[in-house]
């Protein structure tokens, strides 16, 4: 895999998780600046996640519980833009890339969710 294909890769997770977050919190009538407060961040933050231009990794677990949605579904992106061939060419790329550490965190969450 070359860097390109990782980083639109990267990309395209970064813009499809940010406008999945902006429609929780609006389908939960909340502005930037009331969610940023709940999970303690700055609403600057708060917007660039909703760009697309950072990733929301230390506080996903709680976008989460103040957007009152299970983990999974702040990652539930079918109706944004993604084909199903899409999302799995994504994923496949995305676990070449990583380390054996993180294959067995996301094989354990793959079990969990599994069952």
């Amino acid at each position: 895999m070359n860097v390109m294909n990782k980083s639109n890769d990267m990309q395209t997770t970064k813009q499809l998780l940010g406008k999945r977050i902006k429609e929780l919190r609006e389908k939960r009538g909340l502005t930037q600046q009331e969610l940023a407060a709940m999970i303690g961040i700055d609403q600057r933050n708060l917007s660039k996640i909703e760009c697309g231009v950072t990733f929301p990794s230390k506080c996903v677990a709680a976008l989460s519980k103040a957007l009152d949605v299970q983990l999974p579904l702040i990652f539930d992106f079918n109706h944004i833009g993604l084909s199903m061939q899409e999302k799995r060419d994504s994923i496949k790329h995305m676990l070449d890339s990583l380390n054996d550490d993180n294959i067995d965190t996301i094989y354990r969450l793959v079990q969990v969710m599994y069952q």
